[in-house]
């Protein structure tokens, strides 16, 4: 079980219209980034989340698959090195910046990292941002998050909760140039 305060969330709970400003949504402090969710499951009828990520360089996040969940990655501002490796023999990585699209179906180990600062558009299959919700830090402080800020979960949490929110985690898989 988390030690986390459950996220109080601004987004409505059904499908509403709402519209948000730069900044609003509901902000999960993970690792060092910032994760807005801007809609979620409940307000899409369990259709897809949408979120923005923000972040300064660092580490990769861990390499990892979704057995049910595709994820899109739409760079923003700066810009992001993205793993993929459908498991079949296609491993490709590159180097996204600004109006760059990855696209990374249910099954494919992937990972990234933030390689000059900036902002991440993301969309998958509903229901993934439960993960961050189980795992990230609720904030109230919109950007990019300070050393002070960062919040690193225990691994026996992440794991638990990864499994339990279709986020498989790799252990030993070795990033590629």
């Amino acid at each position: 079980m988390s030690e986390l305060a459950p996220l109080e969330s601004l987004l409505p709970a059904a499908p509403l219209p709402y519209l948000l400003c730069d900044g609003e949504g509901d902000k999960l402090v993970l690792f060092d980034q910032l994760f807005t969710l801007l809609t979620t499951s409940p307000q899409t009828a369990g259709q897809f989340d949408a979120f923005i990520t923000e972040g300064r360089p660092g580490r990769p996040v861990p390499p990892h698959f979704h057995a049910e969940t595709h994820e899109t990655f739409f760079v923003l501002e700066g810009a992001i090195r993205l793993w993929i490796d459908d498991r079949q023999g296609n491993r490709e990585t590159r180097i996204l910046e600004a109006g760059g699209f990855g696209f990374v179906p249910k099954d494919t180990i992937h990972s990234y990292r933030i390689e000059r600062t900036g902002k991440i558009f993301g969309v998958t299959s509903a229901g993934f941002t439960d993960f961050f919700r189980a795992v990230a830090r609720p904030t109230a402080k919109p950007g990019i998050p300070e050393e002070s800020e960062f919040h690193i979960p225990a691994p026996e949490v992440f794991g638990a909760e990864g499994a339990k929110h279709d986020v498989h985690f790799v252990q030993g898989y070795e990033l590629f140039d």
